[in-house]
């Protein structure tokens, strides 16, 4: 009867351990852009990834004529922002500079919902890639569109844009990450 008791207890402790070990498990954020949680009480656990998309990535330009791309949310967790990655490449003369407008609608006529868009970072030109943040909430399927203006454009010179997410300040969604 004695081992009997013994072992009753080894095995509420040992599940009581177990049972901790689960609730305190910590979230994990993966480098893939993907993230989960373990859910303690009536918290609900959340998954998704982080995910945008821009469209053309690259445009050569020729002369001083405004381009347009979108970007799009292809992940399944709402961003409250973004950051652009812009690269200008060298020219074969002149010194060109560009610079990058957001916009919620698509642009007609190099307008923004009759407006000029919303400007991201400064004015770029030839060198190292720029990193730039807009606060323009992109929702899971949705778009936002960029425009980029071109002065003084002489010869063919190439802007590439690319997209970065940051979990701790640019997801809309409840979702914890380990930092």
């Amino acid at each position: 009867m004695h081992h009997l008791h013994r072992s009753a207890r080894r095995a509420a402790a040992t599940a009581a351990i177990l049972l901790c070990a689960v609730f305190v498990a910590p979230i994990h954020a993966g480098a893939a852009g993907k993230v989960s949680g373990t859910v303690i009480g009536s918290e609900s656990v959340a998954s998704g990834k982080w995910l945008a998309t821009v469209s053309p990535a690259g445009m050569t330009f020729t002369t001083s004529t405004d381009q347009t791309a979108t970007v799009a949310n292809t992940g399944t967790i709402a961003l409250s922002g973004i950051s652009y990655k812009v690269t200008v490449s060298t020219p074969a003369s002149g010194s060109p500079t560009f610079k990058l407008y957001t916009c919620t609608v698509a642009w007609s006529s190099n307008k923004c919902s009759g407006g000029a868009g919303t400007q991201v970072g400064s004015t770029f030109s030839k060198g190292p890639a720029t990193t730039v943040s807009s606060t323009v909430a992109i929702a899971v399927g949705a778009d936002e569109y960029l425009q980029v203006e071109p002065t003084g454009v002489t010869s063919s010179v190439t802007v590439t844009l690319g997209t970065s997410i940051n979990p701790a300040t640019q997801l809309r969604s409840p979702i914890a990450t380990n930092h």
